[in-house]
């Protein structure tokens, strides 16, 4: 009988095989990459045989980057210091782009990572996304702006206040329910959750809403979803289904925020939705909030 730890690590490495493969779908050509870039650097972070290594796509040239053994840089990373050495590191592979805007591919040891917290990226529009192949494809979507919902779960205290406000400036619809929920999401084009979730198998990761859970296949069952998502109370687990159902930009909160700040900063980022990696790096810039990041292609 195969041992209770090895089955386990078996799972966890076909869990990030299976989320990293494009089913069905072959690989984005480098040549096609670049072009899409445009004036954006790309940084693609891998793991390979416990070490942690980069990939950098800046004005073209191609360059590679040790940053040593990947389980320090998560622990440093967990610990939100930029000032610890493996996270220095990191902050200085983002200085050869300058000032350009960043496409970041991250590893399993960076997928919490705040990117807005490193010195060099405060106030510079970061797009991350869990392959090169997903930013491809979400950058090519148009964004879509006009028609948006906002859905206020029981779990979170300041959830009514942040839809109100959210209405009360840029309009649109507020809903509580996953029935309401799911029947408004074939209409809009912008959605933001102000509900608690829980972070499981992608599938069964779900938001609290007022009658129930909207679980991740709930989101995946739809035939259409908004164009942008904005999940503001934690890492919910559902941004990855989002993004391959057909949203260009999901904003998802990967540590905990101070409820007094995070709706001030919504509204200035719903304000500025056209640019939405930009609008959500200036928000943080301003306030001091480094916890939410732009997935897909903002």
């Amino acid at each position: 009988m195969m041992p209770r730890d090895r089955i386990l690590r078996l799972e966890r490495e076909i869990q990030v095989l299976s989320r990293s493969a494009a089913v069905g779908r072959p690989a984005v050509p480098l040549n096609d990459v670049v072009d899409a870039l445009g004036d954006r650097a790309l940084l693609v972070f891998i793991s390979h045989r416990g070490r942690l290594v980069g990939v950098s796509v800046v004005g073209g040239r191609v360059r590679s980057h040790d940053f040593g053994e990947a389980r320090a840089v998560a622990r440093h990373v967990r610990s939100l210091s930029s000032a610890a050495p493996r996270v220095a590191e990191l902050d200085r592979s983002l200085r050869p782009a300058g000032d350009r805007p960043l496409v970041v591919v991250p590893s399993p040891e960076l997928a919490r990572m705040p990117w807005a917290a490193l010195p060099s990226a405060r106030g510079r529009a970061v797009s991350v996304a869990p392959s090169v192949s997903c930013w491809f494809r979400a950058d090519t979507r148009p964004l879509a702006l006009t028609d948006r919902l906002w859905v206020a779960g029981p779990s979170l205290p300041r959830a009514c206040r942040e839809v109100e406000a959210l209405r009360s400036v840029h309009g649109g619809r507020i809903c509580s329910t996953v029935d309401e929920a799911l029947r408004e999401l074939a209409h809009a084009d912008v959605v933001h959750f102000a509900a608690g979730g829980v972070r499981q198998d992608e599938l069964f990761s779900y938001l609290q809403l007022g009658d129930g859970p909207l679980h991740g296949h709930d989101l995946d069952g739809l035939p259409r979803v908004p164009s942008v998502a904005v999940l503001s109370a934690g890492h919910s687990g559902l941004a990855r289904i989002l993004l391959r159902r057909g949203a260009r930009v999901v904003v998802e909160c990967v540590r905990p925020m101070p409820d007094d700040r995070v709706v001030e900063l919504v509204v200035h980022l719903h304000a500025n939705l056209a640019e939405p990696a930009q609008a959500l790096a200036d928000a943080q810039a301003r306030r001091g909030d480094l916890g939410f990041v732009c997935l897909g292609s903002g």
